[in-house]
């Protein structure tokens, strides 16, 4: 299955704990190989199937968190 690496902007900004947050919440999902924040820059690098998983419903899971992605 074809993988994908996307960088996805957060619009709120989030700390350490919110970075944590968000990685161990993505990585819970079926589909992501490897989720990664950066704190001062407010993105997420994520490597998923993308048969599996789309950006649709990571940020659906990033909302349920309470963050606004940017698509």
């Amino acid at each position: 299955m074809p993988r994908v690496i996307r960088l996805f902007q957060i619009r709120n900004e989030i700390s350490e704990n919110d970075a944590e947050k968000i990685v161990a919440r993505l990585k819970l999902l079926d589909g992501i190989v490897k989720a990664q924040a950066d704190v001062a820059s407010g993105v997420i690098e994520v490597e998923y199937e993308n048969a599996i998983i789309d950006r649709y419903i990571i940020q659906e899971e990033l909302s349920k968190l309470g963050f606004d992605m940017l698509i």
